[in-house]
């Protein structure tokens, strides 16, 4: 567990950087323009691996025990949360409306789960990131941060697309990557 929970942290204060430009600045500073963006990539998939690996040497311990449509909750806003990763990757109007898709993708994705799995290291995870995704919007709202104002015609509509795609994708690839089914016949 402390693994998993270094690992969170670890990921979630970097991807904080972004949104404190001071910081980032100080940081390139102190580390060099060139390597910065190496450093940075770096330092991320290593604390995607200490998350990877302490989530996999977690054992289960109950802390709460989920509703039975928390399961079926988890499904509707791990769509949205990639119907909203879809829209940052591209550049429509939806990016502009939403403001910061990509840290309500965490919000959603991260409440999802936290209503379908009640384990500590679902608890440390999910609850992880969605202190991190709050504190990122939060800190993009205070700063009056918004996207490019680039705008690219019909890319609405691609991000939809993308989205419900990925979560496709992810529903199969859930068991293999992640080590969790999601749809258990007779469940």
């Amino acid at each position: 567990m402390i693994l998993l929970a270094f690992g969170v942290t670890v990921f979630s204060v970097l991807h904080l950087v972004p949104a404190l430009p001071e910081l980032k600045a100080a940081l390139v500073e102190r580390v060099g323009t060139k390597a910065y963006n190496p450093l940075y990539s770096a330092v991320s998939v290593v604390a995607l691996a200490l998350i990877v690996i302490g989530w996999r040497w977690s054992a289960f311990v109950p802390v709460y025990a989920p509703e039975p449509w928390g399961r079926y909750a988890n499904y509707g806003l791990t769509l949205i949360a990639f119907l909203c990763l879809g829209i940052f990757l591209f550049r429509g109007q939806l990016r502009q409306t939403l403001r910061f898709p990509m840290g309500a993708a965490v919000l959603f994705w991260g409440t999802g789960h936290l209503l379908a799995n009640g384990d500590l290291a679902g608890l440390i995870l999910f609850g992880g990131f969605l202190i991190y995704a709050v504190l990122h919007i939060a800190f993009g709202i205070a700063r009056g941060v918004r996207p490019s104002a680039e705008v690219r015609a019909g890319h609405d509509l691609l991000s939809l697309l993308a989205g419900v795609a990925l979560y496709g994708v992810m529903t199969q690839l859930h068991p293999v990557l992640i080590g969790v089914p999601i749809f258990v016949p007779g469940q």
